[in-house]
């Protein structure tokens, strides 16, 4: 019988590590400074609340790493469920992501991509679904012809959305050491019922903005000794996003007063307008046009991988885990992504498809979270090469 195509270990753990780092980093961190700022006005209480959302996501990376490590395949979370619960909820987690939540993102994406490129290159709102749709194409063909295309392109534009990043934070620096900042109030308020109640609704946010941390976990299968670089990438990703978000909204609250930041919501536009003029505002527009292709790139490249998994373990969607002989890629799976995803760029249905698949998405990841309690139970003898720090010794005798 002739031996079937199967997916290539291609990727190295600096390929891994920027794809977290590239699907964590998309547009949030550009925004949400303002929605935070409308529930919590202390400075010192947001910045606490980035570091918290940082050791949250943390503390779900570490778990994920064991599991990665246990289960080494193709489809990350989907495995996990499907491990810990059974086919039955691995099969509703699949379906989810396909209908749901992963190509919802793609759409949100290839959309405010095109909105941030109007920003420069003004065009109507036909044109804009229209540019939407196309770059949607266009990375899922790239990501067809062969994984180490996509990765190449994740790999320059998280370098560029780094770069972003940076600039905000050289920005908000040189402001520091100039002595020309705003006069902000950095002592921590009294904790009153009502300021933790805000800070539970800013929370929300802050780990929306951390989302995709769990990314690398997709492409298991095709990353080289993925025992040691898929943990590893993780983790390392949450803590390099988490050092970049904590200075980049230090820099915002540097330059924009924390009673002005809630009616402020271009905040990294604001604060290059106001360090260089009309031309940091253009550079920052395009790095963030960037920022959201090269999120939409690896969204594309991970939610292919869920779906190939889902092929493989049911007939319904058998056809989705097929390999293309030539690329080695699962393209029947990508090309089911892009036309979902641009069929809800076109009918404006992605905000409400995205406002109730964030709860549902929300249960899935703790349940896969959960799931190491469970396996540490179910599965004493699985092989772990890494075990999430912290868990109680005595649960595992």
């Amino acid at each position: 019988m002739a031996r079937q195509p199967a997916l290539l270990r291609s990727l190295g753990r600096f390929d891994a590590t920027m794809l977290v780092v590239g699907c964590i980093v998309g547009v949030g961190i550009f925004r949400t400074a303002s929605s935070i700022a409308g529930h919590v006005h202390a400075p010192a209480l947001i910045l606490i609340l980035w570091a918290f959302g940082g050791l949250l996501s943390l503390c779900g990376a570490l778990c994920y790493a064991e599991l990665a490590a246990m289960f080494p395949a193709s489809g990350g979370d989907y495995v996990y469920i499907s491990k810990s619960y059974g086919n039955f909820w691995g099969f509703l987690f699949g379906c989810t992501k396909l209908f749901i939540e992963r190509t919802g993102t793609i759409a949100i994406l290839g959309y405010v991509f095109a909105e941030h490129v109007r920003r420069v290159i003004p065009y109507n709102e036909i044109v804009l679904r229209w540019v939407a749709s196309g770059a949607i194409l266009a990375l899922t063909a790239v990501n067809v012809v062969g994984i180490r295309w996509g990765t190449y392109t994740q790999n320059i534009f998280t370098v560029l959305k780094t770069v972003a990043l940076c600039t905000l934070i050289a920005v908000g620096a040189r402001a520091f050491l100039a002595h020309d900042t705003v006069l902000q109030n950095w002592t921590v308020p009294p904790i009153t019922l009502d300021v933790v109640q805000a800070m539970g609704v800013a929370l929300i946010f802050v780990l929306w903005t951390y989302g995709g941390w769990t990314e690398a976990a997709y492409v298991a299968e095709e990353v080289r000794d993925p025992t040691r670089n898929v943990p590893k990438a993780i983790v390392g990703g949450v803590i390099l996003t988490t050092a970049l978000y904590l200075l980049v909204n230090w820099s915002y609250l540097l330059m924009i007063p924390s009673g002005q930041l809630p009616s402020t919501p271009l905040v990294a536009s604001s604060v290059m307008q106001s360090a260089l003029g009309n031309a940091g505002a253009v550079f920052i527009a395009w790095m963030i046009a960037c920022s959201a292709f090269g999120a939409l790139n690896g969204y594309i490249l991970t939610g292919a991988r869920i779906l190939y998994a889902l092929g493989k373990d049911h007939a319904l969607f058998g056809s989705l885990a097929e390999v293309h002989p030539a690329f080695h890629t699962p393209a029947r799976a990508l090309w089911m992504n892009a036309a979902i995803a641009i069929v809800l760029v076109c009918t404006k249905t992605f905000d409400q498809i995205m406002t109730y698949s964030t709860l549902v998405i929300s249960v899935f990841f703790t349940m896969a979270v959960f799931g190491v309690i469970i396996l540490r139970r179910t599965h004493r003898t699985e092989a772990r090469p890494y075990r999430a720090w912290g868990y109680p010794r005595a649960a595992t005798r």
